[in-house]
């Protein structure tokens, strides 16, 4: 009986997942065939409340190779935190070069949380890295 119950426990720390604090997600939308109107939703899946976040928005044609680069505020510190499953958006405007649109990215640069005047970087991969 002790080794089914280990071996439930096991199976389920290796299988738990991982969640991200962020969830990104881009909307590219293509207007009059002329200019790509970029919606980036970023929502807080992260315990603390967000005081300032900031990135950068990619612009990277078909075949893969960089056109553009903008940083995006998302959150300034002047406007109310964002809570724990809330989210925020902004947008961003490109012309349109291409008959093929282009593909978007947005990277977290920095990350600043409610109360605390450290500042981070976030990264999928690395997690939060302090930067100040």
């Amino acid at each position: 009986m002790k080794f089914c119950l280990i071996f439930i426990l096991f199976t389920f720390f290796t299988t738990a997942q991982k969640i991200d604090p962020f969830s990104i997600e881009l909307r590219p939308r293509v207007i009059d065939n002329a200019k790509v109107i970029v919606n980036i939703e970023i929502t807080n899946n992260f315990n603390r409340p967000i005081d300032y976040l900031e990135g950068f928005l990619s612009e990277y044609s078909s075949s893969g190779d960089l056109l553009s680069e903008k940083k995006i505020v998302v959150l300034y510190s002047y406007e109310p935190a964002l809570q724990t499953g809330f989210s925020s958006s902004r947008t961003a405007k490109f012309d349109l070069k291409n008959e093929k649109p282009p593909n978007y990215n947005f990277n977290i640069s920095k990350v600043k949380f409610f109360g605390d005047s450290r500042v981070f970087a976030w990264h999928r991969k690395v997690g939060f890295i302090r930067i100040d």
